[in-house]
């Protein structure tokens, strides 16, 4: 960990800070143009600014997602309300929403989560079986369309506002039922010169982060993550934890846009081997 007084510091290269991940974004908190009020209540509060180097973005943005919440920093926990990610649960033929981890969920608004509740209520055991599809959402909009025809806007009004609860809901659980079954190994250069670091991606969650030396070393080290990936395999059918679906949801936007420095490969020994045989990465900018 650097530290440096407030005035002229900001870290060299991809690290993770109280307030940044990278470089590109500490330099927006020293502008002249005015911040949004969190953050010039922090900068106001600060005295001097610790950094941790490391060797790319990805580890960056996951050891920030770590240390904010080790460190519940203000700015950062009215963001993260005490009800953040809620889970629907069946009771009878209602749901209801409750903080107790189930297959449906985590759900980032508890009051989108209590609408979808209410849509979801009185639903059939074949829409159910379909929610990812849509499951009661075709029968709903049809007594939208009969509510407004019958001129019951009221009544038309709150149903329209529990389906468009339930369409946010079913995406993001179709999106977070995708990641749980990523299967990846990211490679990411190492702080340390002609060292990758590689983060196991299986279980819906990272399950394993190993340094991988240069030369044979790396294929113990390769091998030990792969069997991290065996055991969290035998939980994969248990319910997402808020923390595991923040990973899977940050983990998918750099394999989505992976910046030059990261490789995004099979759980695969050979292929893994392969890649760091046949490529040396250099440290990232």
């Amino acid at each position: 960990m650097t530290s440096a007084p407030l005035r002229g510091a900001h870290p060299p290269d991809p690290a993770s800070t109280s307030f940044a991940t990278a470089t590109g974004r500490c330099f927006t908190f020293f502008q002249s143009e005015r911040q949004r009020p969190s953050v010039e209540a922090a900068l106001l509060a600060l005295e001097r600014i610790e950094w941790r180097v490391l060797g790319s973005e990805l580890e960056a943005a996951l050891e920030e997602l770590r240390l904010i919440r080790d460190l519940d920093p203000p700015a950062n926990s009215r963001g993260r309300r005490k009800e953040y990610g809620v889970y629907l649960r069946r009771r009878g033929e209602d749901f209801v929403v409750t903080k107790a981890a189930t297959q449906l969920g985590p759900i980032t608004s508890r009051r989108r989560a209590s609408l979808a509740a209410r849509a979801l209520a009185g639903s059939t055991p074949e829409e159910l079986d379909g929610l990812f599809r849509g499951g009661p959402l075709p029968r709903l909009r049809a007594r939208l369309s009969h509510l407004a025809e019958s001129l019951r806007y009221e009544e038309a009004a709150r149903l329209r506002d529990r389906i468009e609860a339930l369409e946010h809901v079913v995406e993001r659980l179709r999106r977070l039922e995708r990641l749980r079954r990523l299967e990846l190994c990211l490679i990411v250069p190492a702080i340390e010169r002609n060292w990758q670091k590689a983060f196991f991606v299986c279980g819906g969650g990272v399950c394993g982060v190993r340094s991988l030396p240069p030369g044979a070393g790396a294929r113990l080290e390769i091998e030990a993550g792969l069997a991290l990936c065996r055991v969290a395999r035998e939980r994969a059918g248990e319910a997402l934890t808020i923390e595991q679906a923040e990973e899977l949801l940050l983990v998918d936007g750099f394999v989505r846009r992976p910046p030059p420095e990261l490789a995004v490969l099979p759980l695969d020994a050979e292929e893994i081997t392969a890649h760091l045989m046949g490529r040396r990465f250099p440290r990232a900018a």
